[in-house]
Parts: structure tokens; C-alpha cells; sequence
């Protein structure tokens, strides 16, 4: 499961509303899809997962682990 919600964390309200569009067409999805998404995002593909690393860093944050919390399923 993949979370991008540590690297809104680090946006000031002045970029939030800006990424979150981005995120959003980037990704085609609902705003109540994207809500979900970013706090648990499972089986991310690639490409998805370098496209939102790549918005962030328009707003320079590029540490990688900043941006992402990574948990493992349990069963």
C-alpha cells in the first residue's frame, strides 16, 4: 500500500491546491478518488508512482522517501 501523503505534508497551502489538480489529471480520477489514492494507493504501477514523483519535484521536493509511506499488506 502506498501513500503520497507525507509529501503533500511538506507543501504550503499555496501549493497544495495546485499539485492536487495535477495529481488529479495526471492520475484521471474523481477528487473523491484521489482522496482515497493518496492515503492508500495499492499495487501502484511504475509508471504512476514516477508520474507523482515527478509533480512533486515542479515543487522541489525530491527526496523520494519524503514523499511516500510504504506499508505491506497483512493477512
Amino acid at each position: 500500500y502506498y501513500s503520497f501523503t507525507p509529501g503533500l505534508e511538506l507543501l504550503s497551502k499555496s501549493d497544495y491546491g495546485k499539485i492536487q489538480g495535477e495529481i488529479i489529471d495526471f492520475l484521471g480520477c474523481s477528487k473523491q478518488d484521489y482522496y482515497r489514492k493518496r492515503t492508500c494507493y495499492v499495487n501502484i504501477p511504475a509508471h504512476i508512482k514516477e508520474g507523482i514523483e515527478l509533480i512533486f519535484k515542479k515543487y522541489e521536493i525530491n527526496d523520494l522517501n519524503s514523499i511516500w509511506e510504504i506499508k505491506n499488506s497483512e493477512k
